[in-house]
């Protein structure tokens, strides 16, 4: 082992015989990081040619502490997308807090999120800079038939998972964005991630990426970006189908359990109001006889006296007041089918109350 460090000392110190002292100085700076980058198992992006001069190790040693750099990312963005997954939340907040999560991860100065419609068009559901300045207009829709997009090719090829562009200016003038509005900002770079729920799914959401350095996100190895953009979409997209599959349980438990009790209650409160029916019509009748039974006696006979008493008790009765009240039940049962049905609704739009103390719930309509 020490002849080993030796001879590589001994290949280090002639490699850089004739190096400038500032690129000595860069070599040492970088080899913790290629050292660790070795350790992790990484190989190494240079070519198969041996090291000839200073300039061939600089590029091997940079290599190295690249992909140590691009590691400790990786770790570092997943361990921040995880962190949230465990709060369900609707896919418009899940792709608005990772995206804040990833515009400070990639260095990035602007961000914009699009969700897909039910008709394959991509609204623009929040963006939001990183530097607090007033935000671009962009393009509020995007359609996927637009092939001319990178974007929305890369969405229809049903494979990629992210796409860079480098130039920002209108389709028109040969660029690749829709319009010039986010280049006249300033901005000059886009990295776009597609993220996908399932394989069987299209994809649901966009994260945009914008910065203004000139071909800012160049900087990343391509192999990188793809482990990136799967992560990515992997993190974000599981959290929505968590989401979504939580609450497709709930609404067809709901559904089943639900409208079984709401049809017994109904069917209860029917025949409730039936008998109330039955009742009323014995009622009137014994009504009409305690009257004719008061008038067939003395009028000042005890008998006479207990029959006009009968006759007021038949007169105050509350029949009315409980049939008001199985319409308010029958009702009542009515909004509750609503509900349940804007639960099912809301496996895919998912819409919560935000409450100052306590959980959130979900907001379900009943109208």
């Amino acid at each position: 082992m020490q002849e080993s460090q030796l001879r590589t000392k001994q290949e280090f110190a002639e490699l850089l015989q004739y190096a400038p002292a500032e690129i000595k100085q860069a070599v040492f700076a970088l080899l913790p990081a290629a050292k660790r980058a070795l350790d992790a198992g990484y190989q190494p992006l240079v070519h198969n040619a041996q090291l000839r001069n200073w300039r061939c190790l600089l590029s091997f040693l940079a290599s190295l502490a690249s992909m140590q750099a691009e590691h400790e990312m990786l770790l570092r963005t997943s361990s921040d997308l995880l962190a949230i997954a465990d709060h369900m939340a609707p896919p418009e907040e899940v792709l608005t807090q990772s995206a804040r999560i990833l515009v400070r991860a990639l260095h990035a100065d602007l961000f914009v999120c699009r969700m897909r419609t039910s008709h394959g068009e991509w609204k623009v559901r929040f963006a939001d800079a990183t530097d607090c300045s007033k935000l671009p207009i962009v393009t509020p829709m995007l359609e996927e038939s637009l092939r001319q997009h990178p974007v929305m090719r890369a969405i229809l090829d049903g494979h990629s998972r992210y796409i860079v562009s480098n130039n920002l200016q209108s389709i028109e003038k040969g660029g690749e964005s829709f319009d010039c509005m986010i280049y006249k900002e300033g901005y000059r770079s886009r990295l776009a991630f597609v993220l996908r729920e399932r394989n069987d799914r299209p994809p649901f959401g966009l994260v945009m990426l914008y910065t203004r350095r000139e071909y800012g996100f160049d900087g990343f190895d391509e192999h990188f970006l793809a482990k990136y953009a799967k992560i990515v979409s992997l993190t974000v997209g599981r959290r929505v189908a968590v989401t979504r599959d939580t609450l497709q349980k709930a609404a067809g438990a709901m559904a089943h359990y639900g409208n079984n009790v709401l049809n017994i209650m109904q069917n209860s409160a029917d025949y409730c109001r039936e008998l109330i029916g039955i009742i009323n019509d014995d009622h009137a009748e014994a009504l009409e006889l305690a009257s004719q039974l008061s008038q067939m006696l003395p009028a000042e006979s005890e008998a006479a006296k207990t029959a006009r008493n009968l006759a007021e008790l038949l007169q105050s009765n509350e029949m009315e007041e409980l049939t008001d009240l199985l319409k308010d039940l029958k009702n009542e049962t009515s909004r509750m089918e609503h509900i349940i049905a804007s639960l099912e609704h809301s496996v895919d739009r998912p819409r919560l109350l935000n409450y100052v103390a306590g959980y959130d719930v979900l907001r379900l309509e009943d109208s």
